[in-house]
């Protein structure tokens, strides 16, 4: 999605969402890229926002989350990196079927979020306050009333949270992405030879 700031300058960014699937709690979260290490630190924050962890989560056939050389259209592999990750926070990886939207129907919500969002063009600096919006704009869509449910995301998960599982230890999924964000840092500190 392209975002405009006050000055005019074009930030290029990509959103993140999970939804639950009874309640329609959404969390949603901006990033600058879609590399694997993002993936699990979008997942992480999902799962401090919820916390705790559904038993299965369905993703599109991502080159993040699905191996796409070994795959083929009716046998889908699931990168060995993400099948960790997935194996230590505690859930089940379920990919959609290509050609089949109605197993993505949750998630093509996003349209409908990209398009209220653009309406914040104009109205930040920087990265940073496009995140706060984006953590405004993230709780007030859970406080409205959902079209699928004729509730509002966050009373219904009252009733779904019980069925979240635990928050595993968290040390064990931050070492997915915080230590190779720390290692690009560092390296950016070193003297050029």
């Amino acid at each position: 999605v392209k975002m405009v700031n006050k000055k005019g300058i074009e930030f290029v960014i990509n959103i993140f969402l999970v939804i639950l699937g009874y309640s329609r709690l959404k969390f949603t979260k901006i990033t600058s890229d879609k590399r694997q290490k993002t993936l699990f630190e979008c997942l992480f924050e999902a799962f401090r926002y919820f916390q705790g962890i559904p038993r299965e989560i369905l993703f599109d056939n991502m080159k993040t989350v699905v191996d796409r050389e070994k795959s083929t259209f009716k046998n889908v592999v699931i990168n060995e990196n993400f099948k960790y990750f997935a194996q230590d926070a505690g859930f089940e990886i379920i990919t959609c079927r290509a050609y089949r939207p109605k197993t993505k129907g949750k998630v093509e919500t996003l349209a409908k979020l990209v398009d209220r969002l653009k309406a914040y063009n104009g109205e930040f600096d920087t990265f940073e306050d496009l995140e706060k919006i984006i953590e405004t704009f993230n709780y007030d869509i859970n406080n409205e009333i959902s079209q699928a449910t004729n509730e509002k995301p966050f009373d219904r998960f009252e009733e779904e949270k019980e069925y979240l599982g635990t928050l595993p230890m968290m040390d064990l999924l931050l070492s997915y992405f915080f230590l190779q964000r720390m290692q690009v840092q560092l390296q950016s500190l070193s003297p050029v030879e």
